[in-house]
């Protein structure tokens, strides 16, 4: 989660800010699924149970595949003039008001993915952390005692895919006296996003404070974890039915992932967007969080005209819950039809 401030992004969240978790979404079940080793792929073994649905835990079904929503928390937050950096504020808050969303504040929903797939558990980014739970009182960081709730323990998790290395999607991945938060987990992140965030001589050329503090989280927690670290391109298959595809724009390296299973596919589409009501509706709209908003921009225009055209599910990171939902095109842009919530898959 990210800090109550006006500063506040969705990339680095210090361990000084305060944490704004909504309690709803927060009385999250837990989470599971399975997950894969990569290439070359393993013999499979036998499927992991999946726990029924519950408050703040969704499952949805990718054919053999149960792909489950699981809440880590959302954060509110103080609208800047400049969280859309092309548009006047003041079409930003008609915008929003048109979504009957508040005008003066942005609230992000923070939700990782569990996947279940040929008897392992996958999780697809890792929420803000311990460090956060322990900052918060418990109100945020809950992604660990939910998948715990649900009968896990984060040694039954057999990968990890990080979609890029912002504090909500690389937070989890260790813990607050900084061990690794997965120890029997093989991580995977994206190789230019890896070789971005560890590169010295990127960091004198950023901008902001924020963006400091970025180089320095991802320093910290990837020099925890080590050598083990996999990284991965665009195009590869890193667990039965996920494949990588690469979808720069937000961060140098972002990464989305296909799920497929049969005839069915999920995407998922990590921050592609940040902020549905926004950026969906104006897919021009260019967020400042964005590192490039013009590829950002790109990317969402490619990747969503392909979900409208195949009509393919897609899962957002900071969609409403449970982040799934079908995209339609709408004059410039396009509309998210949210899955409607089911108590029996």
């Amino acid at each position: 989660m990210v800090a109550l401030r006006a500063q506040i992004r969705d990339e680095p969240m210090a361990a000084d800010h305060k944490i704004d978790v909504s309690r709803r979404s927060l009385m999250a079940g837990a989470a599971l699924a399975a997950m894969a080793s990569a290439a070359p792929m393993a013999a499979q073994t036998a499927p992991k149970p999946t726990p029924k649905q519950m408050p703040g835990i969704h499952k949805h079904k990718v054919g053999s595949i149960d792909l489950l929503s699981i809440t880590d928390g959302t954060v509110s937050f103080p609208r800047l003039d400049n969280f859309v950096s092309n548009v006047p504020a003041d079409e930003v808050a008609r915008t929003l008001e048109a979504s009957f969303l508040p005008t003066d504040a942005i609230t992000l929903t923070f939700t990782p993915v569990v996947l279940n797939t040929s008897g392992r558990l996958v999780v697809i980014d890792t929420g803000v952390g311990e460090a956060a739970f322990i900052q918060s009182n418990g109100v945020g960081g809950q992604f660990r005692n939910n998948l715990a709730a649900a009968g896990y323990s984060v040694a039954d998790v057999d990968q990890v895919l990080i979609t890029h290395f912002h504090a909500d999607h690389i937070g989890g991945l260790v813990t607050a006296d900084n061990k690794p938060a997965f120890p029997n987990a093989q991580i995977y992140v994206p190789a230019a996003e890896y070789a971005y965030w560890m590169d010295s001589s990127n960091m004198p050329k950023t901008p902001s404070e924020a963006m400091v503090a970025n180089f320095k989280r991802a320093r910290r927690i990837f020099g925890v974890l080590g050598s083990t670290v996999k990284k991965f391109d665009g195009g590869v298959e890193l667990a039965p039915g996920v494949t990588s595809m690469s979808t720069h724009g937000h961060t140098p390296g972002h990464s989305s992932f296909i799920v497929t299973s049969g005839a069915d596919k999920v995407i998922i589409q990590g921050d592609v967007t940040t902020h549905p009501a926004l950026f969906i509706r104006h897919p021009n709209w260019h967020g400042a969080t964005d590192m490039d908003p013009v590829q950002a921009e790109q990317t969402r225009r490619r990747l969503y005209d392909q979900a409208v055209a195949e009509k393919t599910v897609i899962y957002g990171f900071h969609f409403p819950f449970p982040a799934l939902g079908h995209l339609a095109r709408e004059d410039d842009g396009y509309r998210l039809v949210s899955v409607m919530w089911n108590s029996a898959p």
